[in-house]
C-alpha cells in the first residue's frame, strides 16, 4: 500500500517536471529570435556609443600646461618623424619633408602624408599633435592635444628624452642612446689610428651666396664630427661651430682662414649653387686648400646628411667613417 502510494507520487513528480521542461523549451523557442535582436541590438549600442575617454595626464610644454593621453594611439607627427620611430612608435600621419628622409622612407609605410594641411591632420583623428613650432598652433589644439618641441640647439639624445618621457618610452630612448654610444667608441677607436689628434674637420655648405660652415646643431653630420667621433674644428672657427649659433658664411677669399684639414662638402641647389660650387670648386684658391691636396675633401649627398634624427645619424656615422678611413689608411 505504501509502496504503491511512493511510485505514484514519484510518478506525479516525472509528470510535472516533463511538463515544466515541455513548457520551457518551446517558450525558450518562441523567445529566441527576440533575444538574438537584443543581442544585436546591444552589440549596436556598445560599438555605436560615446567612446570610452582615455586616461589623461598633465604635462608641462611650452604652451604651457596641457592634458594629453596618458597612452596615445593615432599621434600626428609635423615633426621628429625618426625620433618616434626610434622609440617603437608609428604615428598615422607626418610631414612630407619626414616621409622623404632617405634612411627613414624603408620604415614609414601606412604613415599618411599630411604636409601642413589642416584637413588632412584632421581627418586622421588624432589624438596627439607633436609639433615644432607655433605655426597653426591653435588650429592645430582644436583637433588634439598639440605639444609644441621647439629645436633651440637641443642635442639628439635631449630631444629623444623629451618625446620617451612625454609618450612614456624612457627605457626605449636609453637602450637607444647605449647602443649608440657603443657604436660611437668604436668608430673612436678605428679613427685613433687614421685621424691625427691635431687635424681638424669641417663642413662646408656651397651656395648661391658662398660657402656656410655649418654649427654644429644644424645637421648635415656636423653632431658626428664633433661629438660622436670627437673631432675637432679648425681654430679659427670653433666659435662659430661649437658654441650656440648658426655657422658662418665664408665668401671663396675668406674660405681658406677656416679651412680645416679635412673638409666634408656639400651643395644646397638654393639661389644657383650648383653654379656657384662649379665655380668655387674649380679656382685655384680651392684646389690650394690643404685638403684639396691631400685628397681630403668629402664630398657628402645633402638629402642624406640634412637631418639630425637618431636613424639618420646612424647611418650618417657608417658614412663619414667609411670616407675618413678610405682616405687616411696608415
Amino acid at each position: 500500500m505504501l509502496r504503491g502510494k511512493a511510485i505514484f507520487i514519484i510518478s506525479l513528480f516525472a509528470i510535472a517536471a516533463a511538463i515544466i521542461f515541455w513548457l520551457l523549451y518551446h517558450k525558450g523557442q518562441a523567445l529566441w529570435p527576440a533575444a538574438q535582436s537584443l543581442t544585436k541590438t546591444a552589440a549596436t549600442l556598445t560599438t555605436g556609443g560615446p567612446p570610452v575617454k582615455p586616461a589623461m595626464k598633465r604635462v608641462r610644454t611650452a604652451q604651457g600646461e596641457i592634458e594629453i593621453p596618458v597612452e596615445p594611439k593615432r599621434i600626428v607627427a609635423l615633426y621628429y618623424l625618426g625620433h618616434l620611430l626610434t622609440l617603437g612608435v608609428t604615428p598615422v600621419g607626418a610631414s612630407q619633408a619626414e616621409l622623404e628622409y632617405t634612411f627613414l622612407k624603408e620604415k614609414v609605410a601606412g604613415i599618411a602624408n599630411v604636409g601642413q594641411s589642416l584637413e588632412k591632420i584632421a581627418a586622421l583623428e588624432p589624438d596627439l599633435i607633436i609639433a615644432i613650432d607655433r605655426q597653426n598652433y591653435e588650429q592645430l589644439a582644436k583637433i588634439a592635444p598639440t605639444v609644441v618641441i621647439p629645436w633651440d640647439h637641443k642635442d639628439v639624445y635631449e630631444e629623444l628624452r623629451e618625446l620617451a618621457a612625454l609618450l612614456n618610452k624612457n627605457q626605449a630612448a636609453e637602450t637607444w642612446i647605449t647602443a649608440f654610444e657603443i657604436k660611437a667608441e668604436r668608430a673612436r677607436q678605428k679613427l685613433a689610428g687614421a685621424i691625427a689628434a691635431s687635424e681638424t674637420v669641417g663642413i662646408y655648405e656651397i651656395w648661391g651666396k658662398g660657402v656656410w660652415l655649418i654649427n654644429i646643431d644644424y645637421g648635415r653630420g656636423a653632431r658626428n664630427l664633433y661629438k660622436t667621433f670627437q673631432l675637432k674644428p679648425p681654430e679659427t672657427a670653433a666659435k662659430y661651430i661649437i658654441a650656440k649659433g648658426d655657422g658662418i658664411n665664408l665668401s671663396l677669399e675668406t674660405l681658406p682662414q677656416y679651412a680645416a684639414d679635412h673638409m666634408f662638402v656639400l651643395v644646397s641647389p638654393a639661389q644657383g649653387g650648383q653654379k656657384q660650387a662649379g665655380e668655387i670648386m674649380e679656382s685655384d684658391i680651392w684646389r690650394n686648400l690643404p685638403a684639396a691636396k691631400n685628397n681630403h675633401i668629402y664630398e657628402i649627398d645633402r638629402k642624406e646628411f640634412w637631418p639630425n634624427d637618431p636613424i639618420s645619424l646612424e647611418n650618417q656615422l657608417d658614412i663619414q667613417l667609411e670616407m675618413l678611413l678610405s682616405r687616411n689608411k696608415k
